[in-house]
Protein backbone atom coordinates (compact mmCIF):
# COMPACT_ATOMS: atom_id res chain seq x y z
CA UNK A 1 0.00 0.00 0.00
CA UNK A 2 2.97 1.96 0.43
CA UNK A 3 4.57 1.87 -3.07
CA UNK A 4 0.78 2.26 -4.34
CA UNK A 5 0.49 5.67 -2.52
CA UNK A 6 4.57 6.43 -3.67
CA UNK A 7 3.66 5.70 -7.05
CA UNK A 8 0.05 7.87 -6.77
CA UNK A 9 -0.22 11.47 -8.61
CA UNK A 10 -0.35 13.02 -5.27
CA UNK A 11 2.83 11.06 -4.10
CA UNK A 12 4.58 11.76 -7.31
CA UNK A 13 3.83 15.71 -7.76
CA UNK A 14 4.58 15.72 -4.17
CA UNK A 15 8.01 13.65 -4.18
CA UNK A 16 9.20 14.49 -7.92
CA UNK A 17 7.35 18.69 -9.02
CA UNK A 18 9.60 21.54 -8.59
CA UNK A 19 6.28 23.06 -6.64
CA UNK A 20 4.63 20.02 -5.40
CA UNK A 21 6.33 19.29 -1.82
CA UNK A 22 7.56 23.46 -1.43
CA UNK A 23 3.35 24.18 -1.93
CA UNK A 24 1.65 21.40 0.08
CA UNK A 25 4.95 22.08 3.05
CA UNK A 26 3.88 26.06 3.02
CA UNK A 27 0.29 24.97 2.98
CA UNK A 28 1.44 22.60 6.51
CA UNK A 29 3.14 25.40 7.89
CA UNK A 30 -0.18 27.65 7.40
CA UNK A 31 -2.46 25.21 9.12
CA UNK A 32 0.02 24.34 11.82
CA UNK A 33 0.72 28.36 12.12
CA UNK A 34 -3.67 28.63 12.63
CA UNK A 35 -3.74 25.63 15.23
CA UNK A 36 -0.78 26.30 17.11
CA UNK A 37 -2.03 30.20 17.52
CA UNK A 38 -5.62 29.49 18.51
CA UNK A 39 -4.38 26.61 20.83
CA UNK A 40 -1.69 28.38 22.69
CA UNK A 41 -4.45 31.09 23.35
CA UNK A 42 -6.98 29.46 24.73
CA UNK A 43 -4.81 27.35 26.49
CA UNK A 44 -3.03 30.61 28.13
CA UNK A 45 -6.24 32.27 28.36
CA UNK A 46 -7.76 28.80 30.40
CA UNK A 47 -4.54 29.38 32.39
CA UNK A 48 -5.22 32.59 33.71
CA UNK A 49 -4.14 34.79 31.47
CA UNK A 50 -5.96 37.48 29.35
CA UNK A 51 -8.79 37.04 32.12
CA UNK A 52 -10.15 40.14 30.13
CA UNK A 53 -10.77 38.50 27.07
CA UNK A 54 -14.05 36.54 27.66
CA UNK A 55 -14.26 32.57 27.14
CA UNK A 56 -17.48 32.67 24.85
CA UNK A 57 -14.60 34.29 22.36
CA UNK A 58 -12.65 31.33 22.24
CA UNK A 59 -15.49 28.72 21.96
CA UNK A 60 -16.25 30.57 18.43
CA UNK A 61 -12.51 30.85 17.60
CA UNK A 62 -12.44 27.06 17.51
CA UNK A 63 -14.22 26.66 14.16
CA UNK A 64 -10.56 28.36 12.98
CA UNK A 65 -8.89 25.90 14.99
CA UNK A 66 -10.74 22.85 13.56
CA UNK A 67 -10.28 24.17 9.78
CA UNK A 68 -6.35 24.39 10.72
CA UNK A 69 -6.07 21.20 12.03
CA UNK A 70 -7.91 19.52 8.55
CA UNK A 71 -5.90 21.54 6.82
CA UNK A 72 -2.93 20.07 8.68
CA UNK A 73 -3.88 16.66 8.21
CA UNK A 74 -4.83 17.25 4.47
CA UNK A 75 -1.82 18.21 4.01
CA UNK A 76 0.14 16.01 6.18
CA UNK A 77 -1.40 13.24 4.23
CA UNK A 78 0.05 14.56 0.91
CA UNK A 79 3.45 15.36 2.34
CA UNK A 80 3.13 11.26 3.64
CA UNK A 81 2.49 10.53 0.22
CA UNK A 82 5.38 12.09 -1.10
CA UNK A 83 7.92 8.97 0.57
CA UNK A 84 5.45 7.00 2.86
CA UNK A 85 8.04 4.15 3.43
CA UNK A 86 10.16 6.84 5.08
CA UNK A 87 8.32 8.13 6.71
CA UNK A 88 5.97 5.29 7.92
CA UNK A 89 9.69 3.49 9.43
CA UNK A 90 10.28 7.15 11.34
CA UNK A 91 10.00 6.78 14.56
CA UNK A 92 9.99 10.24 15.09
CA UNK A 93 7.25 10.57 12.84
CA UNK A 94 5.04 8.20 14.73
CA UNK A 95 5.95 10.05 18.21
CA UNK A 96 4.81 13.54 16.35
CA UNK A 97 1.18 11.74 15.09
CA UNK A 98 0.66 10.30 18.71
CA UNK A 99 1.42 14.07 20.21
CA UNK A 100 -1.29 15.48 17.59
CA UNK A 101 -3.75 12.63 18.78
CA UNK A 102 -3.27 13.62 21.82
CA UNK A 103 -2.66 17.67 21.46
CA UNK A 104 -6.36 16.72 19.33
CA UNK A 105 -7.98 14.98 22.52
CA UNK A 106 -6.72 17.50 25.03
CA UNK A 107 -7.79 20.64 22.96
CA UNK A 108 -11.44 19.17 22.38
CA UNK A 109 -11.43 18.00 26.57
CA UNK A 110 -10.66 21.39 27.50
CA UNK A 111 -13.04 23.16 24.94
CA UNK A 112 -15.94 20.70 26.18
CA UNK A 113 -14.44 21.87 29.80
CA UNK A 114 -15.41 25.84 28.76
CA UNK A 115 -18.37 25.86 26.81
CA UNK A 116 -20.34 25.50 29.94
CA UNK A 117 -19.08 29.28 31.09
CA UNK A 118 -20.25 30.50 27.52
CA UNK A 119 -23.41 31.52 28.32
CA UNK A 120 -22.56 33.18 31.76
CA UNK A 121 -22.79 36.99 31.32
CA UNK A 122 -18.88 38.37 31.04
CA UNK A 123 -18.13 34.34 30.01
CA UNK A 124 -15.54 35.07 32.54
CA UNK A 125 -13.95 31.76 33.80
CA UNK A 126 -11.56 30.94 36.53
CA UNK A 127 -10.41 27.24 35.45
CA UNK A 128 -10.74 24.14 38.00
CA UNK A 129 -7.70 22.78 38.47
CA UNK A 130 -8.44 19.74 36.40
CA UNK A 131 -8.98 22.00 33.52
CA UNK A 132 -5.93 24.20 34.00
CA UNK A 133 -3.87 20.83 34.23
CA UNK A 134 -5.66 19.96 30.56
CA UNK A 135 -4.88 22.99 29.40
CA UNK A 136 -0.75 22.85 30.42
CA UNK A 137 -0.75 19.23 28.66
CA UNK A 138 -2.35 20.31 25.83
CA UNK A 139 0.52 23.31 25.62
CA UNK A 140 2.95 20.59 26.37
CA UNK A 141 1.39 18.04 23.47
CA UNK A 142 0.92 20.67 20.66
CA UNK A 143 4.53 22.39 21.62
CA UNK A 144 6.04 18.84 21.25
CA UNK A 145 4.44 17.69 17.88
CA UNK A 146 6.00 20.31 16.22
CA UNK A 147 9.58 19.80 17.72
CA UNK A 148 8.66 16.12 16.46
CA UNK A 149 8.04 17.21 13.07
CA UNK A 150 11.07 19.40 12.82
CA UNK A 151 12.98 16.85 13.72
CA UNK A 152 12.03 14.26 10.81
CA UNK A 153 13.91 16.13 8.31
CA UNK A 154 17.51 15.78 11.10
CA UNK A 155 17.25 12.65 12.19
CA UNK A 156 17.86 9.92 9.53
CA UNK A 157 16.61 6.59 10.11
CA UNK A 158 17.61 3.19 8.68
CA UNK A 159 14.42 1.19 7.97
CA UNK A 160 16.39 -1.89 6.12
CA UNK A 161 14.05 -2.02 3.46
Amino acid sequence: MLIWLQDSALGTWVAESIWGYPIVLACHAVGMAVVAGTVVMLNLRVLGFACNVPIAFFDKLSVITWAGLVLNVLTGLALFSGDPVKFYYHPVFRIKISLVALGVVSIWLVLREIRGTAGRPGGTLVAPIRTKMMAGFSLMFWFCAIIAGRLIAYIEHINGV
